[in-house]
């Protein structure tokens, strides 16, 4: 008679055993947070995206992240109205804060992102570009700033050019093997495989180059969740850092996230990322300087940029 009572009293103390086992999984399950991030293109120089994804270090930090490909002015707008947490498109982006929107910068990847402009095969010398007409993403984007600075070191005043906006950095790379332009500003990988198709390289590296990638949010995210802006910079960082110290492994990653051959991404790597900043910061005087190069309106710099959380959150990945 007693064995029942036994045998219930044990069935008792295995599930109340088993709860406190899996409850702990449970809550941990629960806390991964559903986030998107939009890029303006699949490009080697969000790499520090790609690693943060597809190493983990987005989801140790409690994210689900899901990247999303959109124009940069879409992507400000669904920043702005919550429906992405973050966007990793820098210029452009930045122009709309220099604007009035209500934007920071928060972290920065590469302060220096690689350019070469790059022309039909038929474009024998820069003068012959007088009257011809230049493919751009956006108006004023990263890529068209860059391109006219890469003019005026040549000595050629970049108004003699008619700006065509094409779009993101694969349909320009395209744009200029068809003909359908004649000269454009691309980055690693997309130089490269322009002039594999046939485009020649007419400027680039190391003359210019211009902030390329980063992480901006908005400024009630700032104000409403600052844990939450951290631990993405956290994941970031790490990013970055794994970077820097695995070249073969990054590589590999780029080649999972963009289309291009094992040749290009190892010469992207060993041209464009080693700029990476593990710190996620630019001095005060390089920030002037690039607000200064966007020739938009001018602001406070503690109102286009925060670098609070990102200088907390490298002393704490340091203290571990």
């Amino acid at each position: 008679m007693r064995s029942d009572p036994i045998r219930y009293l044990s069935w008792i103390l295995f599930f109340a055993f088993a709860n406190t086992v899996l409850l702990p999984a449970e809550a941990l399950h629960a806390q991964i947070q559903k986030i998107r991030i939009s890029t303006s293109s699949r490009s080697n120089t969000t790499v520090a995206y790609y690693v943060a994804v597809s190493k983990g270090f987005f989801r140790e930090e409690g994210f689900d992240v899901e990247l999303i490909q959109a124009n940069p002015r879409l992507g400000a707008m669904a920043l702005m109205n919550g429906d992405v947490a973050f966007t990793g498109s820098f210029v452009s982006t930045v122009r709309g804060i220099l604007q009035g929107l209500p934007l920071k910068i928060v972290l920065v990847a590469l302060p220096k992102g690689v350019y070469y402009l790059i022309a039909r095969p038929e474009i024998k010398d820069i003068q012959d570009l007088k009257g011809k007409e230049l493919g751009v993403s956006t108006l004023r984007g990263s890529d068209h700033l860059v391109a006219e600075e890469l003019l005026r070191a040549k000595g050629f005043n970049p108004s003699w050019l008619q700006p065509i906006g094409l779009g993101d950095t694969p349909v320009r790379t395209q744009a200029i093997a068809a003909g359908v332009v004649d000269v454009v500003a691309l980055s690693p990988p997309h130089d490269l495989i322009a002039q594999q198709m046939g485009a020649k390289v007419l400027a680039g590296p190391p003359e210019i180059g211009m902030p390329a990638s980063g992480m901006i949010t908005s400024d009630r995210l700032l104000k409403e969740n600052p844990q939450m802006v951290k631990r993405a910079l956290r994941a970031l960082l790490k990013a970055n850092r794994f970077s820097e110290e695995n070249r073969q492994e990054t590589i590999r990653v780029l080649l999972q996230w963009v289309n291009q051959s094992p040749e290009i991404a190892a010469r992207s790597y060993d041209l464009e990322l080693k700029t990476i900043r593990k710190d996620g910061q630019m001095t005060d005087a390089e920030m002037e300087s690039f607000l200064e190069r966007l020739g938009d309106k001018k602001r406070p710099l503690d109102e286009v940029r925060d670098f609070t959380l990102v200088r907390q959150a490298v002393k704490e990945l340091e203290g571990k």
